[in-house]
This record gives C-alpha cells, sequence and structure tokens, in this order.
C-alpha cells in the first residue's frame, strides 16, 4: 500500500476512535459544570464538578440560572428601581408648614423648612418614637416606622412626645425652634432608609 495511503488510514481511524470516546452533555474539555441547588429555583456554578464548593467571584452571579449548558443571568437592578422599590415601601406626609430653605445634597441629608417658632411639627408617618430629648440637631425626635424607615424632625423648641410611644401620620410630636447648630427658626426633616439618608422629597406626598 502507499505510503501516502497508509498514513490517511491512520489518521480516520484516530478520528473515528476519538468520536467514540463518551462525553456528558455539557461537559467542556476541562471539566465538568454541575450546580448546586439554592432556595428559590436558583443554581450556583461549581467548576470541576465539585458540587458545594464555592465558584469564584467572577462566575458566582447572585441570580444564575442553569439551562443546559448555558447560563443565563438575571438583569442587575439599576439605581432608579431601587428607588422606585423604596417608595412602594414609604410615603409620608409633610411634617411642617412653611418655606423649604436647604434642600438635600451630600453634606446636607435632609430639607429644612422654615416658619415661625412654635409652628406645629407632624409625624411623617405611624411608628414608635426611639429618642426624644436634647442631641446632635438641638431638641429632635426620632421615629422608627418598622419598615426599614427613619425619620428625624430636629431644632425644635419643644419636645410633645417621648421615647417609646407610639404615633400615628399627622400626630403632633413637637414644635418648632431654632435649638442646637441653627440660625433660625426652621424644621430639619430627614428621612433614613435603614441608616442611609434618602431626598424626602422622593417621599413625601
Amino acid at each position: 500500500m502507499p505510503r501516502l495511503a497508509t498514513h490517511g488510514l491512520v489518521l480516520v481511524l484516530a478520528l473515528l476512535g476519538a468520536a467514540m470516546v463518551p462525553m456528558q452533555f455539557g461537559q467542556p474539555a476541562g471539566g465538568v459544570i454541575t450546580t448546586t441547588a439554592l432556595a428559590g429555583g436558583t443554581g450556583r456554578v461549581v467548576p470541576g464538578g465539585a458540587t458545594g464548593a464555592e465558584a469564584p467571584a467572577s462566575i458566582r452571579p447572585d441570580s444564575a440560572l442553569m439551562h443546559g449548558a448555558r447560563l443565563t443571568l438575571a438583569p442587575l437592578a439599576t439605581t432608579a428601581d431601587l428607588r422606585e422599590n423604596l417608595h412602594h415601601l414609604g410615603r409620608f406626609v409633610w411634617p411642617a408648614q412653611g418655606t423649604i430653605t436647604t434642600y438635600f445634597w451630600q453634606y446636607h441629608p435632609g430639607i429644612d423648612i422654615a416658619n415661625s417658632e412654635g409652628t406645629p411639627e407632624v409625624a411623617a408617618d405611624a411608628g414608635a418614637v426611639v429618642f426624644a430629648g436634647w442631641g446632635s440637631y438641638g431638641l429632635y425626635v426620632e421615629i422608627d416606622h418598622g419598615n426599614g424607615f427613619h425619620t428625624v424632625y430636629g431644632h425644635m423648641s419643644a419636645v410633645t412626645v417621648r421615647a417609646g410611644e407610639a404615633v400615628g401620620p399627622g400626630g403632633e410630636v413637637g414644635l418648632m425652634g431654632s435649638t442646637g447648630r441653627s440660625t433660625g427658626p426652621h424644621l430639619h426633616f430627614e428621612i433614613r432608609y435603614r441608616g442611609t439618608p434618602q431626598n424626602p422629597l422622593d417621599f413625601l406626598q
């Protein structure tokens, strides 16, 4: 048999032998990909088939789903999505009448509402008073609304509630003043979600 034909026959036999090697579906050349079931029907990618092992952070999304051998990632929430979710959790009534003199920004974690001394200040939503007295905002009140939200009412001339007291939306909590570091009668009002200041104008109605 000519040498060229012999080499061709050897090549064909080698290819047929490789094709007959059993391969597990979804198995890449470098190893097996398996998944570990998680709550909510999600899966964790485990390179090398070691179920239960921690996958590298670069391929370990919180909401990864495995369909056969293809990994599909759920879309990430945007800042706008998170803000909209917060709006569904909390809506607040205006805590005082007056004019906004300072708005929310990086170095001012609330809004200032100015009016005459003694103007009533009310709870923006139902909750429990967790602080009422003198502190960083002069005489001020802080309310826990039980859903991750807290509100703060600063620079009062008088506090009309006590810590531990339950209040309803629109219930009086104090009177406007200028205590603490203040240049005139106003309410410094904050909304915090899980400790992070939010822009009150996004939540007041």
